[in-house]
C-alpha cells in the first residue's frame, strides 16, 4: 500500500506540474500578440517553463527508491507527500502571479480607451 501511495503522489505532482506548464504557455502563446510588452516578471516565468519537468523527475526517482527498498514497519508516505505538496505550491504562487499580469496589464490598457 505505502508503494502505491508513493506512485499516487507522484502522479499528483505530475499532473500539477503539466498544468502549470500549461499555463505558462498559453502565457506565452498570447503574450507577444497585442503592442504591448509583458511585465518582465512573466518573461522571465515563461521562460523558466520547461523547469517544470525537474519535480516530477525527482518524486519519481524517489518513487523508484521506495519501490525497490526493502518495506519499513511505518508508512512513510507522509514525508514525501508534504515535500512534493510544498514544492507544488512554492512553484504554483509564482506562477499565478505572472500569469494574472499580463491580465492586470490588460484591464488598465482597456480602462484606459
Amino acid at each position: 500500500m505505502n508503494k502505491a501511495i508513493h506512485g499516487l503522489i507522484t502522479l499528483g505532482l505530475a499532473v500539477g506540474c503539466w498544468w502549470l506548464w500549461a499555463m505558462l504557455k498559453l502565457t506565452a502563446s498570447y503574450m507577444h500578440r497585442g503592442p504591448h510588452h509583458p511585465p518582465a516578471y512573466t518573461q522571465f516565468c515563461v521562460d523558466l517553463r520547461t523547469a517544470f519537468v525537474v519535480p516530477p523527475i525527482l518524486a519519481l526517482a524517489y518513487c523508484v527508491y521506495v519501490w525497490i527498498r526493502r518495506s519499513e514497519p511505518r508508512p512513510s508516505w507522509a514525508g514525501f507527500f508534504a515535500v512534493t505538496m510544498g514544492l507544488y505550491v512554492l512553484a504554483m504562487l509564482p506562477t499565478l502571479v505572472a500569469v494574472w499580469l499580463p491580465m492586470v496589464q490588460f484591464i488598465e490598457l482597456a480602462a484606459r480607451k
